[in-house]
C-alpha cells in the first residue's frame, strides 16, 4: 500500500520568505504582504533558524549586509542575493542556511 498524498506541502524557501514577510514580530510592527521582508522579520527568521550566533551571522551583520541594498524592506529575489552575501563574507554555505530557513518552521514556533 503506498501512503495517501499528505495534504501539506513541503516548505521552500520562497514560501517560508512568504510567512516570515508576513509575521509581525512585535504588536506595533508593519504587517507586511508576504511579497517583501524587513529586516526585523529576517532577523526573526535566522534566530529561528538558529543562524544568529558565533557558526553562522551575528545581528550586526545581517544589519550592515541588508543596508546594502538602501532599501528598509528586500523582494524575495533580493534576499536570495543578501543571502549570498552574507554566506560569502562568513565563509558559510549558502546551500546549508537556506535550507535551514527552509526547514525551521513557521513564524513563532521554536524548533
Amino acid at each position: 500500500m503506498s501512503n495517501p498524498p499528505s495534504k501539506v506541502k513541503p516548505p521552500t524557501l520562497a514560501s517560508m520568505f512568504t510567512l516570515f514577510a508576513k509575521y509581525r514580530p512585535t504588536l506595533n510592527s508593519f504587517q507586511g504582504d508576504g511579497k517583501r521582508i524587513l529586516l526585523s522579520q529576517s532577523d526573526c527568521w535566522m534566530q529561528q533558524a538558529n543562524l544568529i550566533g558565533p557558526k553562522h551571522f551575528t545581528l550586526t551583520q545581517t544589519g550592515l549586509t541588508f543596508f546594502e541594498f538602501r532599501k528598509s524592506t528586500l523582494d524575495y529575489e533580493e534576499y536570495l542575493q543578501f543571502l549570498a552575501m552574507l554566506c560569502n563574507e562568513k565563509q558559510v554555505d549558502l546551500e546549508e542556511v537556506k535550507e535551514q530557513l527552509t526547514n525551521c518552521g513557521p513564524p513563532g514556533i521554536n524548533s
